[in-house]
């Protein structure tokens, strides 16, 4: 089976608010599983919602001048651990269920808060991954985060040991993590300070893990860390694609061609089961629609005109290469690193500039639009339903167990609400029994189905109408019904010039005939009155 990847990014983002834009283009773009963002720095509000985006969902542990979140995709099942969070230290931890493993995530982030508090931090991580482990001991653990740790034995670049270093190398050795952040995460903004690795990913499972490291996003002074899984669940996205037909761009005369050619006796009713003869009639007509109807498929839940616009990507496109720039004249340790750290600078600003127009951009246009529709009309109700589908609803997330497992489905939440509501019922059923139902002594009269009630129905059909669980759009059975109207009127006519000419020629037309072929007239405008005058 293939499998794609698990991506879980990371990022100091130092001020959430500040690139906040550049965030939300990070989730559109790339759509990572999970993203990972320390130093928020955002007092804990009343309501987070302004921060949400569609498609995600937030977990936060917001603090003034620290604090955590993470962005889960939709698609992801996931269970906060808050049972191992200190209110007082900048930590979150959380659950993945992939379906096939379970990952534990510790996020942190530890502030510049003197050596006491670092070894708190450490001690309160370490009793945190044991009793997480205890209860889930075929997980995987996971701690990543800004540690602001130097080890000279065991961190990028390998030049000074302190306190942090030493308490985070002691913490990974006694939980036998590896570490495989190996380059600098750090863009130092003073010049002549050292670029430090001091984002770090720990994990107990390195060989299924792929680390690599990208410019910051917005700008923030710290890059962006990817580490990519390989046991990797199915993309599970529910958005899926739609497929969207091109009714008037069909070629019914070859589709009409094609229905009256089908050996429909032996292919669609030799079985007895009318399950079975409606799903091959289905497989026959959806057959027919792919051949002579032009079709697309999109995908279905992406915003098909994005905020952002080519100048993003172009200002995304120099920001990393200026970056990548800044990197290699780091390595050389060329004379221009100073002038490569200036140009750097200068592309994330130009990038959060752009982000910031093209959004502003977007508000107005859609605001003109909408002034300039009719209130009430279709086209505002179709722009004010679109607008409306960029902003975040919420979702209900997966549901703990009584024995500690995740109910995923809504099949599954259902029926936990259900057994909860029993337990809970203070209802007194007593000794009674439910009662017994009499027979009733009728029975349902024969279903007969004629031909001409099907017509009648066919003709009344709205082609408007979204198609139905069999995929078979109602233009499609309408222009169906329009053949076989058409067939039947040819027949007729067919019939009755052979009763007219053998009545002896024009001029000698027996009068049985003629009030025959008038009720036959009269029937016929009937039927094209029903369906609307099409056809």
């Amino acid at each position: 089976m293939h499998y794609l990847p698990f991506q879980v990014h990371l990022s100091n983002i130092r001020g959430l608010h500040s690139n906040l834009l550049a965030v939300y283009h990070h989730l559109e773009t790339v759509k990572p599983h999970l993203l990972f963002l320390t130093e928020t720095q955002i007092r804990c509000p009343s309501d987070a919602a302004y921060l949400n985006y569609p498609g995600y969902s937030l977990e936060y542990h917001f603090m003034q001048r620290a604090g955590v979140c993470v962005y889960v995709r939709n698609d992801i099942c996931c269970q906060r651990l808050r049972h191992l969070e200190d209110p007082d230290l900048s930590t979150l931890w959380m659950m993945v269920d992939t379906g096939m493993d379970k990952i534990v995530y510790a996020c942190v982030y530890r502030s510049h808060s003197g050596d006491q508090e670092t070894t708190r931090l450490f001690d309160h991580l370490g009793i945190a991954a044991d009793t997480a482990l205890h209860r889930h001991p075929d997980a995987q653990f996971v701690a990543l985060g800004d540690f602001n740790a130097c080890h000279q034995d065991w961190l990028f670049p390998y030049q000074r040991t302190d306190h942090a270093g030493r308490e985070a190398r002691n913490f990974a050795v006694s939980m036998g993590l590896s570490q495989l952040v190996k380059q600098a995460t750090r863009v130092p903004d003073i010049a002549g300070h050292t670029a430090n690795c001091l984002d770090l990913l720990l994990t107990t499972d390195p060989d299924r893990c792929v680390v690599t490291v990208s410019s910051p996003l917005g700008t923030s002074d710290h890059c962006l860390v990817k580490p990519v899984t390989s046991f990797s669940p199915p993309d599970c996205d529910s958005r899926g694609e739609r497929r969207i037909w091109r009714y008037k761009s069909a070629d019914w005369d070859e589709m009409r061609h094609f229905f009256a050619s089908y050996p429909w006796q032996q292919v669609c009713f030799s079985s007895e089961n009318p399950s079975s003869c409606a799903e091959a009639i289905s497989d026959v007509v959806r057959q027919a629609m792919e051949y002579y109807i032009p079709y697309s498929d999109v995908p279905v839940g992406s915003s098909a005109r994005p905020w952002f616009n080519a100048d993003c990507a172009e200002a995304e496109k120099r920001k990393h290469s200026a970056f990548l720039a800044w990197v290699d004249a780091r390595d050389r340790k060329a004379p221009d690193l100073n002038s490569k750290k200036r140009a750097f600078n200068h592309a994330a600003k130009s990038y959060k500039k752009a982000l910031r127009k093209a959004r502003f951009d977007r508000i107005s246009h859609i605001g003109q639009k909408l002034s300039a529709q009719p209130s009430g009309s279709r086209a505002f109700w179709s722009l004010a339903k679109s607008v409306e589908a960029n902003f975040c609803r919420p979702t209900l997330p997966p549901l703990v167990r009584p024995d500690g497992t995740l109910a995923h489905t809504a099949r599954e939440k259902a029926g936990l609400f259900a057994s909860l509501f029993a337990n809970n019922s203070r209802l007194d059923t007593g000794s009674s029994t439910p009662p017994t139902l009499s027979h009733c002594g009728t029975s349902m009269p024969e279903v007969r189905i004629r031909n001409k009630e099907v017509l009648r129905a066919l003709c009344r059909l709205d082609v408007n109408k979204a198609s139905g669980p069999d995929e078979r759009a109602p233009e499609v059975a309408a222009q169906s019904t329009r053949t076989e109207r058409r067939s039947r009127a040819s027949s007729r006519q067919v019939e009755e010039q052979g009763e007219f000419e053998s009545s002896g020629g024009a001029g000698r037309v027996r009068g049985k005939w003629r009030s025959r072929a008038s009720s036959r007239q009269v029937e016929e405008q009937g039927e094209f009155e029903a369906s609307g005058g099409a056809g």
